[in-house]
């Protein structure tokens, strides 16, 4: 998303020059320990994309079996998600298209990674059903 960003003041608003303590991770993955080749994204943007994923694992249980599941996110996040910082921040030229980019990753990457998580949740309870259930068989013979 942030390649397609071109204007100075979207991305001075969504990076960090400095390397923040939620920029660890992506400090490690530097290529060279003396050079800075990476990109490290801002305190505020931090922060928005993990308001952005704790609302979609809140309405994934409830809205997962439902038609159009990432347009019902993407919409509750523009809707709810404060935004704002980036208008104010950055330019309001680009302010649009940066939320419609934020929520649309977030719920791209996420959904997938929230349904096998859930799925593997799923597996694991069905084994150990079935395990109590042979369990229960011998024990009884």
């Amino acid at each position: 998303m942030l390649c397609a960003v071109r204007c100075d003041d979207c991305k001075t608003c969504l990076t960090s020059p400095v390397m923040l303590s939620t920029n660890a991770f992506i400090y490690f993955k530097e290529y060279k320990d003396n050079e800075q080749s990476l990109t490290y994204p801002s305190e505020r943007l931090v922060e928005t994309v993990s308001a952005c994923v704790n609302m979609l694992d809140g309405m994934m249980t409830e809205v997962a079996h439902t038609y159009s599941v990432e347009e019902k996110i993407t919409a509750a996040i523009k809707n709810t998600v404060d935004f704002r910082w980036i208008q104010s921040s950055g330019c309001s030229l680009h302010h649009q298209e940066i939320v419609d980019g934020i929520a649309r990753s977030v719920t791209r990457i996420r959904i997938p990674w929230w349904c096998k998580r859930r799925n593997s949740s799923l597996m694991e309870e069905s084994r150990q059903r079935a395990r109590r259930r042979k369990m229960k068989i011998l024990s009884h013979t």
